[in-house]
């Protein structure tokens, strides 16, 4: 009889357990299940190299190059297709767009190589410091005890590490530029402000850009002033950079 009872009981037991541990005020709770958990960040995508480039031509839209070259409606504007990219052509005038390739680069530094290799002079990386060959002076010396006490005082003195946080406090300094800057090599001037890096090419109106792991080139051939032609390629650089790090810059394989 008193198991029967105990069997009987025991279903109530597990119900009230399952009841009293559930807070049905958690606000987790009251939310619905979606198909997309979180959005993702922006940009997170501009460093893949999964997606094969979008023309260019086909990103910036026609009333965007209308403006940024300041044509009016009744100017006639053609799209053209170059070897490496495309282009807008006007009374004369063309506006050629490409990217470094028909596909992102594996990695920042494989991009920054290529840039330096086409437009900073740098045919082979650099080694600013020799190795020093072993030799007798550099691998004699006592035998190691085990423990770092036998270290001179005066070395542990001499290499301190560089605190490069500033003296206030709640405040970390600014991680280094994974680039180097652009410098004058040849007929590139260096441009600030664009991307990671950026030269203009005056004797031929175009400006190559390095952000992230994509070149972009920007080429006006107009009748305009070189500042004038230099200050469109920026803008239409600077339109495609904000196109890549809004993912819109890529089509599927």
């Amino acid at each position: 009889m008193k198991i029967k009872s105990l069997l009987l009981a025991f279903p109530v037991l597990c119900f009230a357990c399952s009841s009293s541990s559930t807070d049905v005020s958690d606000p987790a709770l009251q939310m619905e299940a979606g198909p997309i958990l979180a959005k993702q960040v922006t940009g997170v995508h501009s460093f893949t190299n999964d997606f094969n480039y979008e023309a260019p031509c086909h990103i910036l839209e026609e009333a965007l190059i209308r403006q940024t070259l300041n044509l009016s409606k009744e100017i006639e504007l053609e799209e053209g297709h170059e070897h490496d990219g495309c282009a807008f052509e006007w009374a004369g005038n063309k506006v050629i767009l490409s990217f470094g390739g028909a596909k992102p680069f594996s990695s920042i530094q494989v991009a920054e190589y290529n840039f330096d290799h086409l437009y900073q002079g740098k045919p082979t990386a650099v080694v600013e410091e020799p190795v020093e060959e072993a030799n007798e002076a550099t691998t004699s010396g006592p035998e190691p005890e085990g423990t770092n006490s036998e270290t001179p005082a005066t070395d542990s003195a001499e290499h301190k590490p560089v605190d490069s946080h500033p003296t206030h406090s709640g405040v970390t300094a600014a991680m280094p530029s994974p680039t180097q800057h652009a410098v004058k090599s040849g007929n590139y001037e260096p441009v600030s402000g664009v991307g990671d890096k950026a030269v203009w090419d005056a004797s031929t109106s175009q400006l190559h850009v390095l952000y992230n792991n994509h070149i972009i080139n920007v080429t006006v051939e107009s009748k305009g002033k070189a500042v004038e032609k230099k200050h469109q390629a920026e803008t239409l650089s600077e339109v495609l950079i904000e196109k890549i790090a809004e993912n819109e810059y890529t089509k599927r394989l």
